[in-house]
């Protein structure tokens, strides 16, 4: 068991290379020689070989008897042109991803963010200075969420919600798909400076300029007020208990009587294989943040004056927390 655990690094870095050598656009109208593929990337031949043959070994792409190499199913979802393309995603974790888990030791001695001791700023700065990094970002972040925003869609019903804020929502992906169920919706993409020009741009193509504006401002210090709905999809598992209780508190500023709070988020269950506790090691190297149980939820919220409705699950590995205001702090606000 532990040597098969132990070369999981290295293909991680296949999938990085293949992936930022846009190996599955060349072979997207058929298969090709791996001295094409050295030509059409510019490497050398025998080592993109090699990497390309263990990517085989793994179930990524396929080879035929004439050795040439093709697209198989699961390689697929390495072409920029796929609508739920992992190519960002892949080269995200090949890259910044990968190098902050390298240094998982620092962060288990200090407590702190190995990406920080490694680029010597957080993972927002860094996306704020690198225009080029945050696009791979919301893009990943876009193109992997797709089958998670469906099933959202499938298990909520949002026709209720006359106006609603995605905090920390980078382009709007999901905003703009409820938005597109719902036309009777307005909504909010509150986010960093660094999404604006993404975010208008992804609006604009889903043609819901006049029904979703961008709001540029710092979770960490208001939020848009007076929404019926509030979202947080992958926002709390980036941050320490004491910033997550941050962001909720003011969300609770922000809240009417009436508004509701979603936290889409994978909710750890340690059992065997629960994807949840790697993402969670992502988290802890990154960000200093956290997976975190239903029994970890509850307390945050109702540290911030918020209480816990009800847990959705849906078919993905995320679930739909609900929260809405405290009933003692209703009634004490009136």
């Amino acid at each position: 068991m532990i040597s098969k655990l132990l070369y999981g690094y290295i293909i991680t870095q296949c999938l990085y290379v293949a992936a930022k050598l846009n190996i599955a656009d060349h072979l997207e109208n058929g298969s090709k020689s791996i001295e094409e593929l050295a030509t059409l990337t510019d490497t050398h031949y025998d080592s993109l070989n090699r990497v390309l043959r263990c990517l085989v070994t793994h179930g990524i792409f396929q080879i035929d008897e004439n050795d040439r190499y093709a697209l198989n199913d699961d390689a697929l979802e390495l072409l920029s042109d796929n609508e739920n393309t992992l190519k960002d995603y892949v080269i995200l974790c090949g890259e910044e991803l990968y190098q902050s888990a390298g240094e998982l030791l620092f962060t288990v001695k200090t407590g702190k963010s190995s990406f920080e001791k490694i680029y010597k700023q957080s993972h927002w700065q860094y996306l704020e200075c690198h225009s080029d990094k945050a696009q791979i970002f919301h893009n990943a972040m876009e193109k992997g969420s797709q089958k998670l925003h469906d099933e959202i869609l499938k298990h909520y019903d949002f026709s209720s919600y006359k106006q609603i804020v995605d905090v920390g929502g980078g382009k709007g992906h999901l905003l703009c798909d409820i938005l597109a169920k719902y036309p009777a919706t307005d909504g909010i993409v509150f986010d960093l400076k660094h999404a604006e020009q993404l975010s208008n741009e992804y609006v604009n193509s889903r043609n819901l300029e006049k029904r979703c504006q961008f709001i540029s401002g710092n979770f960490f210090e208001s939020i848009p007020e007076n929404a019926d709905l509030y979202l947080l999809k992958t926002i709390l598992h980036d941050w320490s208990d004491e910033h997550a209780l941050n962001i909720l508190r003011n969300c609770k500023r922000a809240m009417k009587e009436n508004s509701k709070l979603l936290i889409i988020e994978k909710v750890v269950n340690i059992t065997p294989n629960d994807t949840a506790l790697l993402g969670d090691i992502n988290m802890l190297a990154m960000y200093s943040g956290k997976e975190r149980t239903l029994t970890e939820f509850q307390s945050l919220l109702n540290q911030a004056g918020l209480q816990l409705n009800c847990k959705i699950n849906t078919d993905t590995a995320f679930s739909i927390v609900e929260a809405v205001l405290k009933l003692s702090f209703i009634t004490s606000a009136n």
